[in-house]
């Protein structure tokens, strides 16, 4: 049961009809003291798949992956990394627990992050189950096993798009003092009562002596040199300047990227816009993306052809995007 005195930023927006700017204003105006972004995703973990992990990691010696965690003296949550994080971590555990364990965690966080969790994402999630159950009733045992042709398959051949939706419902779930956020939101109207939330408790609070929390303010510069922007057709568009990847080495590259940019952009620029071209001959590709995949892991394989397909679904990833020299 969580603490009363905190709510998802999911029943906020509802409450308020909030946007995802209006959202994104109260996470960095309260970041750090009253945002709490991994608690659910930590709850969810100690009583859902850490046990599940932990067994088949002794038995089948299988690396179980661990929850991201913001940097608290960071100035800025960056929530999209974080989420990036976040959907990464859940498609490794995906690849190391029983389907049901995996899918009663995410629902106990859809379920305290929203009044009504059957319209997040239905389809989305449902195509992704399906899959995942297919990989259990194949083989349920021998697909943990590290040399396993099944774990192959699940960590390769799952598109990482099925997952996207998970990176999308993280800002939802991030935890936040209720009463700090119904103050910092006191120019809002209350449009609907939510679990947490109701106007009995509203005018309480704001009948309480408090000073007014101020938005962060945000440079002009730092406005017009935004890493990610949504499109229309909720379509993520990252522009990358030149001064970040022309001419320069891609180890150089991979450097200036990695801690703004998520790892399938840079990729992207590394495959796409710097040399050698990908119109080259296949055996130049295959050993491009190689060494380029060797950039976004620390394991060692043994066989080259294992950074090859990592780097793969790094590209896959990649073209649900929309990447442009800005």
């Amino acid at each position: 049961m969580l603490d009363q005195q905190k709510i998802s930023l999911g029943r906020v927006r509802q409450a308020y009809r909030l946007t995802s700017n209006e959202l994104e204003a109260i996470i960095q105006a309260l970041w750090p003291h009253a945002i709490f972004p991994m608690e659910l995703w930590h709850r969810a973990h100690e009583a859902y798949w850490k046990d599940f992990a932990n067994s088949n990691q002794s038995v089948y010696n299988i690396e179980i992956p661990v929850l991201p965690h913001p940097c608290l003296e960071e100035k800025r949550l960056h929530t999209y990394l974080v989420g990036c994080g976040i959907m990464d971590f859940f498609r490794e555990l995906s690849m190391t627990l029983p389907v049901n364990p995996l899918y009663q965690g995410l629902k106990y966080i859809l379920a305290e992050s929203y009044e009504e969790i059957n319209t997040i994402f239905p389809g989305e999630r449902q195509t992704l189950f399906d899959s995942l159950r297919r990989l259990d009733t194949a083989d349920f045992a021998r697909q943990y096993e590290a040399d396993s042709p099944l774990r192959e398959k699940a960590l390769f051949a799952i598109p990482a798009s099925m997952y996207h939706f998970i990176s999308q419902i993280f800002v939802d779930t991030i935890l936040v003092n209720r009463e700090v956020a119904i103050r910092f939101l006191r120019d809002y109207p209350l449009s609907v009562e939510v679990k947490g939330i109701t106007r009995v408790l509203v005018e309480s609070i704001l009948t309480k002596a408090a000073p007014k929390i101020p938005a962060p303010e945000i440079p002009d510069s730092q406005a017009d040199s935004c890493v990610v922007e949504e499109a229309e057709d909720g379509r993520l568009i990252f522009r990358i300047p030149a001064a970040v990847w022309k001419g320069k080495p891609d180890h150089a590259v991979h450097a200036a990227m990695k801690d703004i940019y998520p790892p399938a952009v840079i990729a992207h620029v590394l495959f796409y816009w710097c040399a050698p071209k990908p119109e080259a001959g296949h055996k130049i590709r295959a050993g491009r993306k190689t060494r380029l995949g060797r950039l976004f892991t620390q394991k060692e394989y043994s066989d080259p052809k294992s950074y090859r397909n990592l780097f793969n679904v790094l590209l896959e990833e990649a073209d649900t995007y929309t990447i442009i020299e800005g």
